[in-house]
């Protein structure tokens, strides 16, 4: 069984009342041999030397990744650094960094990496979580596609790093102390766990009643939809995108036909071609619909993704990674999801909530079986 601890600062300038603030909240002592540590932080905290002197006082590795705003059971905010320590008998922990990711290497690179932490291990991982960097020139939804392909389908849940606002500023990846603004970093866990995987995005009333036909795409590129080019489709149907303006807000939910549920992807761009750059793989012969994203909807999916954690039982560890638009279009009363999330988790078991610039999470299909996959505008959980 893992243990965790969770502990938080929100002091961004003194250094070692930072450290107070955190070691006073975990007591090493109760920890086993095999620890780690998760750590979402604000990325002001970057620029004092809080996160190397945490990461040489505890004695386990520590993974981390920037954020907008987290929460603990203890408290939330903006300027934040919340850490969770995972501890076991019976599980075995190991980390291990990407080199520089680009376009030309991710394959390599993601696939060298995992097979180095893979060596460390008596046997395959029961899970991977992995921290993904803000890529300009290739989509995370590629990148864990290489991870899917080298893992053999294990289960990957996780996130893309979050900045200061929207523009991904200050993003990035911990390793270690260390900063990474294009490497990957991946934690893998062996040992008897079963984890359960919680999403929750769109509610049924913010999602259009007309499915559109992918038929023409290449990869998370959407060209086509029932055989005309993409932004005539959606013209058609009352909604306009063009180069330039902010795209993000448009959920499209995109069902691949096998049982899962439909996943919700944001359109980051469009190229000079029209052709629209999502959010996650939009293969031909899927199915899409057209969604709204609004205030109501986001704290009705929470309210979802929290009804369906309370129904897991015999779990020790819960990690949200709920996305960052959700936090955005709240405003201004955007500490809402968080705020529910408190006074609904409680104390009832240990939490670190962090906003994710993109989550990964597992969905089942129709038999129970796993794909790993990207989302947008989505609640993520993992229990296990």
């Amino acid at each position: 069984m893992v243990k965790m601890f969770t502990a938080y600062t929100e002091e961004v300038d003194d250094v070692e009342s930072a450290l107070d603030d955190i070691l006073e909240q975990i007591d090493i002592t109760r920890l086993s041999a095999e620890s780690v540590g998760i750590l979402f932080c604000h990325p002001e905290f970057l620029e004092s030397d809080l996160i190397n002197a945490l990461c040489a006082r505890l004695p386990f590795a520590i993974i981390g990744m920037t954020t907008m705003a987290g929460a603990t059971g203890a408290g939330r905010g903006v300027f934040m650094l919340n850490l969770a320590v995972l501890s076991g008998d019976d599980v075995v922990f190991r980390t291990f960094s990407t080199e520089p990711l680009t376009a030309a290497n991710a394959r390599e690179a993601v696939t060298a990496a995992y097979g180095a932490a893979r060596a460390t291990l008596p046997g395959d991982p029961s899970l991977i979580i992995s921290l993904f960097p803000f890529l300009s020139d290739i989509s995370s939804a590629e990148v864990l596609k290489h991870l899917d392909t080298a893992c053999g389908g294990i289960p990957v849940w996780g996130s893309v790093a979050g900045g200061r606002d929207m523009s991904y500023a200050g993003a990035g990846i911990i390793d270690n102390g260390d900063f990474h603004e294009k490497s990957a970093v991946l934690l893998l866990l062996y040992g008897p766990l079963e984890p359960e995987f919680i999403v929750a995005s769109i509610p049924d009333k913010n999602i259009g009643d007309r499915r559109a036909l992918i038929t023409e795409s290449d990869g998370c590129i959407l060209k086509k939809a029932n055989d005309v080019p993409l932004l005539e489709y959606l013209e058609d149907i009352g909604i306009i995108m063009r180069i330039g303006q902010d795209n993000t807000t448009l959920p499209l939910m995109v069902d691949y036909g096998n049982g899962t549920k439909p996943v919700a992807l944001a359109v980051y761009a469009l190229t000079p071609e029209n052709w629209a750059v999502c959010g996650g793989e939009v293969p031909e012969g899927a199915f899409f619909f057209c969604g709204e994203i609004d205030k109501d909807g986001i704290m009705e999916s929470a309210g979802d993704a929290l009804a369906q954690i309370q129904k897991v039982e015999g779990k020790t560890c819960l990690l949200m990674l709920p996305c960052v638009t959700r936090f955005i279009m709240m405003t201004p009363e955007q500490d809402e999801e968080m705020r529910l999330v408190a006074e609904t988790i409680g104390q009832k078991m240990p939490f670190v909530f962090a906003l994710s610039g993109g989550e990964i999470c597992p969905v089942k299909d129709r038999n129970g079986v796993l794909h790993n996959r990207h989302h947008n505008f989505t609640f993520s959980a993992c229990l296990f």
